[in-house]
């Protein structure tokens, strides 16, 4: 692969992470509400969970997953109800008085890192993302494998980890200067009802 290559690689990467999407919202919202630290624990698991479709993708169990109707629509819905749940959850929260004060209560790591992975372990788009964006650079290579499609997969799990904890880092920050209904909106409303629009419309868009 040649530099020129490589950075296409990674600009692309890049541009597909800047997307919204779910993952982006879960990030915002977990860090908004609890600190930049639970921003990590869910980069972490994000990064798992795109992990785990690296690897079907790779090994091409993803797309025997993705030419069998009935898997591919099971695990569709349980991404869409997870979705909407952490929604409706993140709508009735209501965030500690302490959250962003130097007495910060300790954050529940494997919580939020649970959350990252299932959010992005299941949403079956994910899979099928690698499964177009992985063979258009293996050409480039002289010998494609099992190996070589983890490691440019690896590429776009390292830049979405840079995306996601930037994002963390300024939903933190920009949430410790806010106080009363604009902060409730920045770290509830707003992600909450999106996340939940975005479950349904999973859970009725068409395989």
């Amino acid at each position: 692969m040649t530099p020129d290559t490589f950075l296409l690689l990674v600009i692309a990467c890049l541009a597909v992470n800047l997307s919204p999407g779910p993952s982006v919202l879960l990030v915002t919202s977990v860090s908004a509400a609890n600190g930049f630290k639970a921003g990590v624990f869910a980069v972490l698991g994000m990064t798992a969970g795109a992990f785990l479709h690296v690897v079907l993708a790779a090994s091409g169990v993803a797309a025997i997953l993705a030419t069998t109707p009935v898997v591919f629509a099971i695990v569709q819905y349980l991404g869409a109800a997870y979705l909407i749940y952490l929604g409706i959850d993140l709508l009735k929260s209501r965030p500690p008085a302490t959250a962003f004060t130097s007495c910060q209560p300790a954050v529940n790591g494997w919580q939020f890192f649970r959350r990252g992975l299932l959010v992005d372990s299941l949403n079956p788009k994910i899979a099928l993302f690698f499964l177009a964006f992985i063979p258009q650079f293996l050409n480039t290579v002289e010998t494609p494998g099992f190996l070589v499609s983890v490691a440019l997969g690896s590429v776009f799990l390292i830049t979405g980890a840079f995306v996601n904890g930037s994002i963390a880092y300024l939903a933190a920050a920009g949430a410790m200067r806010t106080r009363g209904r604009v902060s409730a909106w920045v770290q509830r409303w707003i992600p909450g009802s999106v996340l939940i629009f975005l479950g349904l419309r999973l859970l009725w868009q068409e395989n």
